[in-house]
Formats: structure tokens, sequence, C-alpha cells
């Protein structure tokens, strides 16, 4: 039940990588943020992370988004849509497998019911009727039938065992 879990969230994301390379926007927004605030035109943001604070421009992190955009339009999306459409047919791939293994799970040979005696039909000479099971070591010679397997016959008549090289 696990795979079957994770290889739709992995194919759903593959889906979203898909989804994102063919209609993503690709196109600056005409919002700078800087967390959740807009900034204009002068205004400065710093950020601290890791202990150090770093200041950007609204000038330069405008900037940063058109750069953004760009490698979007010039073949990120191309990739973006590549990975997903191969991470979707993976995880599709592998989904599907885990579905049928798991439908397959516990279901063993398809037993058929077949009737016990259908008009007409009389069963072979020297065969039980079906239904019939023999009990183990009690398997009866039947007139007509080779022995079962692990009897040994006796020799015909005359019969002599070959001698090897060493006996005499």
């Amino acid at each position: 039940m696990k795979s079957v879990v994770w290889w739709s969230i992995g194919l759903l994301f593959g889906l979203g990588l898909v989804a994102l390379g063919l209609f993503g926007s690709g196109e600056p927004s005409a919002k700078v943020l800087c967390g959740s605030e807009e900034m204009r035109p002068g205004q400065t943001c710093d950020r601290t992370q890791y202990g150090q604070t770093t200041s950007e421009t609204y000038e330069e992190k405008r900037q940063d988004s058109i750069d953004t955009a760009n490698t979007f339009k010039n073949g990120g999306r191309w990739v973006t849509f590549g990975i997903g459409a191969g991470i979707g047919a993976l995880c599709g791939w592998r989904l599907t497998v885990a579905i049928r293994r798991r439908a397959g799970q516990g279901s063993g040979p398809v037993v058929q019911a077949v009737p016990a005696q259908q008009p007409g039909f009389a069963p072979p000479p020297g065969y039980a009727p079906q239904g019939f099971q023999q009990q183990q070591g009690f398997a009866q010679q039947q007139p007509g039938f080779p022995p079962p397997q692990g009897y040994r016959q006796p020799p015909p008549p005359g019969y002599q065992q070959p001698r090897g090289p060493y006996q005499q």
C-alpha cells in the first residue's frame, strides 16, 4: 500500500513540473517584494541569514527577477518540462506495476468448479471419477496402465545382470 501512495505522489509531482514547464509565465512579476512587503524605487531590502545581514536595492531585486524570468523563457521551461515528464513517466509506470502486484496479491491459481458428472460422459476405464482422491501409500495397480513411478518390476525370465569389468 505504501508503494502505491509514494508512486502516486511522485506522479503528481512530475505532472506539476510538466504543468509549470508548459504554463509557467516566464514574465517578471510587476511587484518587487522584500519578504512579503512590496518595494518602491530607491528602497533597500535588508535580510539577515545565518547571522549575516545583506542589503539589496530595488533595482538589484528587479534585475534579479528579470534574469530569472529570462532563464525560464530561454530553456529553463523545457528543462522543467522534460524533468517533470521523466519523473511522471517513471512514477506512472511504477504505480501501474505496484497496482498490478497489489491486485494479484493473495490470489493463487484460479480454481474452476467442475461439475461432478456431465450426462453422457463417463470417466475413461481405469480412472477414478472426478472428486475422488487416492490416499497416500495406497496406490492401486490398474490394468492396462504403466506402474507408478518408483515401482520396480521384476526382470523378464532368463535375464542376467551385466557384469562389470571387476566382477566374475
